[in-house]
């Protein structure tokens, strides 16, 4: 978009690379960098005392960044085994055997929902009963939904960009997304409703603006100290925010019903704190 001078907001976007003002002009997002949830989640499988953990990931621009980020905190000598899928894979095999075969005690899942439940259940099956993390594509209920027995997915530990202090707006809005299923269970709904209220408020602005202003200028002038529903935004000249550090979440099955519930939270200043 940025090449046709059309300046976007993403609510999902993690990519470390997209931080990249030169290649990537007039791209904003209300969601921190994995650049930061790649060490995360490194701290996270040290507190969960694993010592050879398997990374496996999706080969796209968002499981590539993020599986990066986290080798890097980790250390390339330090993972049991690594192998990456096509985001449109529905056959495991190849990694779960990878895991089995090299003894590996955990396994670290940069995956969405619905190919990291087929993955989980495929090591369940194949025997694996260690421990198993991921990142914020499957820090949801739903990750539970498809599997055979949501059972399997209980002890799984999932990091994702932790909620801020409660405003006004984040409120509103978690009451009436609470009341509707599919954006209770959901992710980055409230990361959406920000990023198209700050589009929408961008819009209005520059009605009133002087001519040929652009559309982009309006998006750093409101997205600097604006109120959402997943925090306090300000955007950095590429367009970054800094987040609120992470939430450190476990699934749990309880007569049948699957929770995600963030029990943890981690910054870069003092690691993994109980919340």
């Amino acid at each position: 978009l940025s090449a046709a001078g059309i300046p976007m907001i993403s609510y999902a976007s993690t990519n470390p690379g997209l931080s990249d003002a030169t290649a990537y002009p007039d791209f904003f997002r209300v969601v921190p960098s994995d650049a930061l949830q790649g060490p995360a989640l490194a701290d996270v499988v040290t507190a969960g005392s694993s010592t050879m953990p398997a990374l496996l990931y999706m080969t796209n621009d968002y499981g590539s960044g993020f599986a990066d980020s986290f080798e890097a905190a980790w250390g390339t000598a330090n993972l049991c085994a690594k192998s990456g899928y096509a985001d449109t894979a529905t056959d495991f095999t190849a990694q779960v055997q990878a895991v089995m075969d090299n003894g590996c005690d955990s396994v670290v899942l940069i995956s969405y929902a619905a190919d990291g439940a087929q993955i989980i259940e495929d090591l369940a099956t194949a025997g694996f009963s260690g421990s198993i993390y991921g990142g914020d594509g499957i820090a949801e209920e739903g990750l539970c939904v498809s599997m055979a027995s949501n059972a399997t997915c209980a002890g799984v530990v999932a990091t994702k960009p932790a909620s801020p202090t409660p405003n006004e707006r984040s409120m509103a809005f978690a009451a009436l997304c609470g009341a509707v299923p599919d954006c209770a269970g959901g992710i980055y709904t409230a990361e959406a409703f920000d990023a198209l209220a700050i589009i929408g408020f961008s819009i209005a602005a520059l009605a009133a603006s002087p001519p040929g202003t652009p559309l982009s200028a309006m998006i750093a002038v409101v997205g600097n100290g604006f109120v959402g529903a997943s925090g306090v935004h300000t955007f950095a000249a590429n367009g970054d925010v800094g987040g609120a550090g992470y939430c450190v979440g476990d699934f749990t099955v309880t007569d049948g019903v699957a929770s995600y519930d963030c029990n943890r939270h981690w910054d870069s200043v003092n690691g993994i704190t109980d919340v």
